[in-house]
């Protein structure tokens, strides 16, 4: 295993599943966890600092955050406190990548070279990608909603593949008969998800961000109302009296 991926922290809130593995010293932890929106900001602090109590964690620690597209409200309330936690332990740079190459690398891969990566929006919409056995994006950022006429044209010259269907979270019955029209499916994968240091390795595939001088950007295919279009928020002055060099 390369020295990057010994001591390394991996957190994605793209969907009602919230992502968080680790690395360290020999020791290793990995734990799923789905949340309501109201509960989130409740929960996942004690959860987090429950399952990263037995790493060592300081500014030397990688850290690979998946920043959408997804769900707004979990991106922002669970990686708004992920970054001031790692922040509290020293850590002032992370590595951006989407959570389409996430979740992908969290599924065990088949016999198939290509996988379809769903990630749930409102009811019935999902955000679509199709990546390579290295989690990376072939065609992404695809927005499907209702009542799915196009998917094919959507997809372009890759309708009619032979994939593996991963979702972070079960798709609805909805979807699932219109995406077998355009490709051949032959594995789901909606659970089962498991955090291997050596699929994080995204050579060339991450942003480097400083979170206490640079915005955290986050991808949104469709913006929220009164969104910036680039999804800007940032960790700085969160420490009474300090100030940024």
């Amino acid at each position: 295993m390369t020295e990057n991926l010994r001591n390394l922290l991996v957190f994605d809130a793209s969907t009602a599943n919230i992502f968080f593995g680790g690395i360290s010293g020999g020791r290793f932890v990995f734990k799923a966890e789905s949340y309501e929106k109201s509960k989130l900001s409740r929960f996942l602090p004690g959860n987090l600092a429950e399952a990263a109590a037995s790493l060592e964690i300081d500014g030397k620690t990688r850290v690979v955050i998946g920043n959408g597209p997804g769900a707004f409200t979990g991106i922002k309330t669970g990686t708004a406190f992920f970054l001031a936690y790692i922040y509290s332990r020293g850590i002032t740079k992370v590595e951006t990548v989407s959570s389409f190459s996430f979740v992908s690398a969290l599924a065990a891969f088949g016999k198939n070279d290509l996988r379809l990566v769903l990630i749930p929006f409102n009811k019935g919409e999902y955000f679509a990608a199709v990546l390579d056995r290295e989690s990376r994006i072939l065609k992404g950022d695809i927005f499907i909603k209702p009542p799915y006429g196009n998917i094919s044209e959507l997809f372009g010259g890759f309708a009619g593949e032979t994939v593996d269907l991963v979702s972070a979270v079960k798709c609805g019955d909805e979807i699932l008969p219109e995406l077998k029209k355009v490709f051949n499916i032959n594995e789901l994968h909606f659970e089962g998800f498991e955090f291997k240091p050596e699929n994080f390795n995204f050579e060339n595939m991450t942003e480097v961000v400083d979170i206490t001088k640079e915005p955290y950007i986050v991808n949104h295919v469709v913006l929220p109302a009164n969104l910036d279009k680039n999804g800007n928020f940032y960790v700085s002055d969160c420490l009474a009296g300090e100030k940024n060099e």
